[in-house]
């Protein structure tokens, strides 16, 4: 048998006041009255008030202002039975200051009867404090928020998640999150990276439906191990933007291929519609080059009669007749120019030197209403073209410009080196990439509207009045900078002024100085045989005329056939070819080439007002070849056949 001891300390009341008093936490009694009936030593230390000091009184002095209503609340609860277990709330220290506690509350029962409430309070550790926060930025982020262990299992989680996977709290916490995500979440994240972000997710609801979300995932360690932290951000609204602008996308590169094909269609319809007013402008310039050399010509005999025998009325009137044949020749040289079928003459040049030799000239077209601007860029590269022709280009841009600001305005010419690429090229599909010098021709006149840009470079085409203009000027400046090989451009608006860009290919070679002829005496040359060909059969009687008359042998043909039986059957030596260009049964180079195999030490010498088949595949005289251009006056083809026979 054992042996039995009776407890002799003191009694169960004595021992609970013990406890009580010797608490770490503090403990305290409140009345139904809020009065405060018992206030332990812990109470004292969290609190600063000694229990003589609180005890009797309310203890609101603990309770901020704004919550002490809620102490009723809580003691009807209690009144029901009901315990408050380990609520977060403020209380005041005897200092003044806030704490932050855990509080537990329970009711106090006098036998049957309720006298109050026990309250145990525990001051909120650091690490809690930390807890919380870290909490209440979990609820606070815009996203949802779950934390994996090493289970796969769901341990942490904000209502973000919640919401986004239509669970509540209880159903989330737990849960496999390999159901939840779609691809899972890796398992292993390397160390040196420590964050996967995989934007192409899928949330898994709890209806079955899914969701693209974003999931970000790092790695938190704590004591507990370590916990794979995933932020979920929902992006269907990112998804459907996206999907938005990706057919809004798709409808402008449409419509932008649309806009290209229809530019580059609208493009190719003008080039070939100037193509075709270019060869009709050929043609016609073509017959009436020969009526105009007939004209002019003539009135030339007629002058040269009159003055003779004294008549001066009558040679001053032939003298009329030759200026306005004048006035058609220059005509049909604007035609032949936009054409492309003039005779060019091009060689190395800068075309800084080409805009300042002719300023002065251009300041006296314009006028002193208007201003004229140049800014050369230094050290531009050379180009290739025919100075005369650019000169040309520039007086019929200023007479436009001019007529463009009747009332005065600024006329600003610009000169800079631009490297074409494809992007800039893709707009003008006649335009090559490379090395170019820019020349920029911009005035501050009236501007114009889209349908006049449409039709500006056609020719006769004009906004002027009658009689003010023949419609030619730009017509010429775009064939002269074509056929150099280069790109003309207008950018204009009503009351804006306009821009004119012309771009021309740049060349490694230096700038050609050109030596100008001596003026021979037109009494001293050699006379020769010469066999002119020509199928308009008035001018054949003017070369009859003007190479008799000069004291050569003259011997006339209709076409190339005749021309070559003549050459077969003529007994004597012939010095000279003189051919039209353009002929039927025969073109012009065509009968040298025969003519040359059978009288090889002849000379020959070309004439035409369509000067295209005569002309190398750049727009330029053959080394070989020798051009009178119709029409020509009597002066220029005699000194023509006389350099022929000096080189012969």
């Amino acid at each position: 048998m054992g042996e039995t001891h009776d407890y002799s300390g003191p009694g169960q009341g004595e021992l609970l006041r013990a406890m009580v008093r010797t608490a770490h936490d503090a403990i305290f009694a409140v009345g139904r009255d809020f009065t405060v009936l018992f206030w332990n030593p812990a109470a004292e230390t969290l609190f600063g008030y000694r229990a003589e000091e609180i005890v009797g009184r309310s203890v609101d002095l603990l309770v901020p202002p704004d919550r002490q209503a809620d102490q009723r609340e809580m003691l009807l609860l209690m009144e029901s039975g009901a315990r408050l277990e380990r609520f977060r709330s403020r209380r005041r220290h005897r200092d003044g200051h806030w704490l932050q506690v855990t509080l537990t509350m329970s009711p106090l029962f006098d036998g049957d009867d309720l006298i109050g409430y026990t309250v145990i309070a525990r001051s909120v550790s650091h690490r809690e404090r930390l807890e919380s926060s870290f909490q209440a930025l979990l609820e606070a982020a815009p996203d949802a928020f779950v934390g994996v262990g090493d289970d796969g299992r769901v341990v942490l989680a904000n209502s973000q998640a919640d919401t986004l996977f239509g669970l509540t709290r209880h159903g989330l916490i737990g849960r496999e999150i390999d159901k939840l995500l779609v691809p899972p979440l890796p398992r292993e994240i390397a160390p040196a990276i420590e964050e996967a972000h995989d934007p192409g997710s899928h949330a898994r609801r709890a209806d079955g439906t899914t969701v693209p979300v974003e999931v970000s995932v790092s790695i938190l360690p704590t004591d507990d191990g370590r916990i794979r932290c995933a932020v979920i951000r929902d992006i269907t609204e990112r998804v459907r933007a996206t999907e938005r602008f990706r057919a809004l996308q798709a409808e402008a590169d449409r419509a932008r291929t649309e806009a290209e094909r229809a530019q580059t269609e609208a493009q190719l319809q003008r080039a070939q519609r100037l193509e075709g007013l270019g060869q009709l402008a050929g043609g016609v310039a073509h017959d009436f080059n020969n009526l105009i050399a007939v004209i002019s010509n003539y009135a030339t005999f007629i002058a040269e009669a009159a003055a003779d025998h004294g008549l001066a009325e009558i040679a001053g009137d032939a003298g009329q007749i030759t200026k306005a044949a004048q006035r058609g020749a220059d005509l049909t040289h604007q035609l032949l120019a936009f054409a492309r079928r003039e005779v060019v003459r091009p060689r190395p040049l800068s075309l800084n030197e080409i805009v300042t030799d002719i300023e002065q000239i251009l300041r006296r077209s314009i006028g002193e209403h208007i201003t004229l601007d140049v800014h050369l860029a230094p050290d531009l590269p050379s180009v290739t073209a025919d100075p005369g022709q650019l000169d040309q280009v520039l007086v019929n841009l200023a007479v436009n410009a001019r007529d463009a600001m009747p009332r005065g305005g600024t006329i600003t010419i610009e000169t800079s080196e631009l490297v074409v690429d494809r992007d800039y090229a893709a707009a003008r599909p006649a335009l090559r990439t490379g090395h170019y010098v820019r020349l920029r021709f911009s005035d501050t006149g009236t501007g114009m509207p889209a349908e006049v840009i449409e039709r500006a470079f056609e020719p006769f085409y004009t906004t002027k009045p009658a009689g003010k203009g023949t419609g030619l000027g730009l017509a010429t400046v775009f064939g002269i900078i074509t056929a150099a090989g280069g790109d003309l451009s207008i950018y204009s608006e009503p009351g804006a002024g306009t821009t004119f860009i012309v771009l021309l290919p740049t060349t490694d070679a230096e700038p050609v100085e050109v030596v100008e002829p001596v003026e021979a005496d037109p009494t001293d040359f050699r006379r020769g045989t010469v066999l002119a060909v020509e199928d308009e059969a008035a001018l054949r009687d003017v070369l009859r005329r003007i190479l008799a008359g000069a004291g050569h042998e003259a011997l006339i043909a209709a076409d190339g056939p005749a021309a070559l039986a003549l050459a077969t059957d003529y007994p004597g030596h012939i010095d000279v070819l003189l051919t039209d260009v353009v002929m039927p049964h025969m073109l012009g180079k065509d009968l040298a080439e025969r003519f040359l195999a059978r009288r090889p030490d002849a000379g020959v010498l070309f004439m035409s007002g369509y000067a295209r088949p005569a002309l190398a595949s750049q727009g330029t005289l053959d080394p070989d070849v020798t051009l009178v251009e119709k029409p020509f006056s009597k002066t220029q083809l005699l000194a023509a056949v006389r350099h022929c026979l000096d080189r012969s």
